[in-house]
């Protein structure tokens, strides 16, 4: 068995170095700068989030006291600067509403489509594609309104869906599937009272 001296040794690790110094002071520089690089990006969403909220929370407090241009300007403010925060989607669900009780279906129903597309989880997105549904059936937009019905998958929402089936059949005159799909509804556990009284009339 041979033995390196001091001096072999020393030359070894010179060599190593050498032939890899660079790669492990460049994969040093990269790692630094991506953490670095993730505590800005973490930071400014935080920061986004933050303004975000606020902004909300302003738009709610103009709305309830009756400052409906101003909570308007407020939501357009959300919509474009709260991109990636769930307060966007609640912004344009704000709009909907303020459609709606202006009596604008068409503006009512846009604003919905945006608030699902900015949805940010797949249970949110699902309760306003429900809304989203009703609202056509409403404007009598059928046709549409079951093609954005069958978009709904989660077995949570398997009431509320059979619920609007049935107010979409009823919508087109047919009274049978109408009552058949609130049967179902209220046998999946969804019970409000104004759907028994909706099963009751068609019961008769």
């Amino acid at each position: 068995m041979s033995y390196l001296t001091d001096e072999e040794k020393a030359e070894r690790i010179k060599q190593w170095w050498s032939d890899n110094g660079l790669a492990i002071v460049a994969g040093l520089v990269l790692g630094i700068g991506g953490l670095f690089g993730w505590n800005w990006w973490s930071d400014r969403e935080e920061t986004r989030a933050q303004a975000a909220s606020e902004m909300y929370q302003a738009l709610q407090t103009a709305g309830r006291t009756g400052q409906t241009d101003r909570a308007l300007e407020l939501a357009d403010a959300v919509i474009e600067q709260g991109r990636g925060t769930p307060y966007r989607a609640l912004a344009w669900v704000y709009r909907a509403d303020v459609a709606i009780a202006q009596d604008d279906p068409e503006a009512a129903i846009d604003a919905l489509q945006a608030a699902r597309d900015a949805a940010p989880d797949r249970g949110y997105r699902e309760v306003l594609t429900l809304r989203l549904a009703r609202q056509m059936i409403l404007a009598e937009r059928l046709d549409d309104a079951e093609a954005t019905l069958a978009d709904i998958r989660s077995d949570a929402f398997t009431g509320l869906k059979r619920e609007l089936e049935g107010d979409l059949a009823r919508a087109r005159g047919d009274r049978e599937a109408a009552r058949e799909h609130y049967e179902a509804a209220l046998d999946a556990g969804h019970s409000p009272e104004y759907l028994r009284l909706k099963y009751e009339e068609l019961s008769v």
